[in-house]
């Protein structure tokens, strides 16, 4: 979820010394406060299974402080963005509801997606009382952010026992009661539709017969490199009725923080920016959203947050495209449980 603090070249017959000298013209975000009274154009959206539309591409606020998660927030509201993502543990919900406040945008036309933190993954969410914390963050996220209903709220990783067994197996009752919070809070209307991160087929199979709202988007570390299905996320979203949507598309090795350098100088991303007049980055977040995976990038930059929303008049050929999904970078859709022992739970 990281960025660079410049791009390669969006037009090539522009002289690179111009596009840096421009890049560094802009102002610092976290000393000016752009407005957001209009929306530019937008991302398209995807249907939720509850008739929910949410957009393809969202801004995201990972690692920004509350200061900078308005700046950040504020100017991607003002380059056309609509989807907005933080989490309770990112520590900058007041930031970013006071961006969506002040933005002069009207609520119903954003969407807001924030996260609870999984049982015991946080001392806000114990496991012996993971229900009863999970219901009390719920209502915190809503006022840090000075909201009274949120778009989308998702549970940011599977419970703490499952990141030691690699699989929700043991922990099904710990899924089960964070997940009956979730549904509660979505029957009071203070979140328009409910979701999972980091959840893999054996955290699903604890909810198959107990859910009584089925989880509508799994955000999962999704990149190109990872292949069209990483380790059968694909499918098993597909099967399931579940939205994708990628967290970290620009690289996520557990052992570099920030974005992936064969991501954005490699052979492959450097030759379709080039044959597209585009940047690598650009090349990686089109290749997501034309598998029709939704997407959370970042930046603090208003001319790239400009670029990132332009993904919607030109698309990668069909040979691109195979090129692509064949080209290997290393990826983990989750951080609890991505190993071929969870291939059974797809049988079932």
């Amino acid at each position: 979820q990281g960025r660079l603090a410049t791009r390669p070249l969006r037009r090539p017959e522009r002289p690179l010394r111009a596009r840096r000298a421009m890049a560094t013209a802009l102002p610092k975000l976290s000393l000016l406060l752009l407005p957001c009274l209009a929306l530019a154009g937008g991302a398209p959206a995807v249907r939720l299974r509850n008739g929910v539309e949410m957009p393809l591409l969202a801004a995201g606020t990972w690692q920004y402080n509350s200061t900078e998660a308005e700046a950040s927030v504020s100017a991607a509201i003002k380059a056309g963005f609509t989807l907005v993502d933080t989490a309770y543990d990112y520590h900058n919900q007041d930031g970013v509801g006071k961006a969506i406040r002040g933005c002069g945008v009207k609520r119903e036309k954003l969407f807001v997606e924030t996260k609870v933190p999984g049982c015991g993954l946080d001392k806000a969410v114990s496991v012996r009382n993971c229900y009863n914390d999970t219901k009390k963050v719920l209502q915190a996220d809503l006022d840090l952010l000075g909201l009274s209903y949120v778009d989308l709220v998702i549970i940011h990783f599977p419970p703490l026992g499952s990141m030691i067994t690699r699989t929700c197996r043991p922990v099904c009752g710990e899924v089960r009661e964070q997940w009956r919070a979730l549904e509660e809070f979505y029957a009071e209307g203070k979140a328009k539709a409910i979701g999972v991160s980091n959840y893999c087929a054996s955290c699903f199979a604890c909810l198959d017969s107990t859910a009584k709202v089925y989880p509508m988007v799994n955000q999962i570390g999704y990149h190109i490199g990872m292949g069209p299905d990483p380790s059968g996320f694909r499918t098993l979203a597909d099967k399931k009725g579940v939205v994708l949507q990628a967290y970290s598309p620009l690289g996520n090795k557990p052992w570099k923080r920030g974005p992936d350098d064969e991501i954005l100088k490699g052979n492959l991303t450097t030759s379709l920016a080039q044959a597209h007049g585009k940047s690598t980055i650009q090349v990686a977040l089109k290749w997501l959203v034309q598998h029709g995976v939704a997407a959370v990038t970042k930046s603090s930059n208003p001319a790239h947050l400009a670029q990132d929303l332009d993904l919607w008049s030109w698309n990668l050929t069909a040979d691109e495209m195979e090129k692509a999904d064949k080209y290997k970078n290393f990826g983990m859709p989750s951080f609890s449980c991505n190993f071929e022992s969870e291939a059974s739970e797809l049988l079932v």
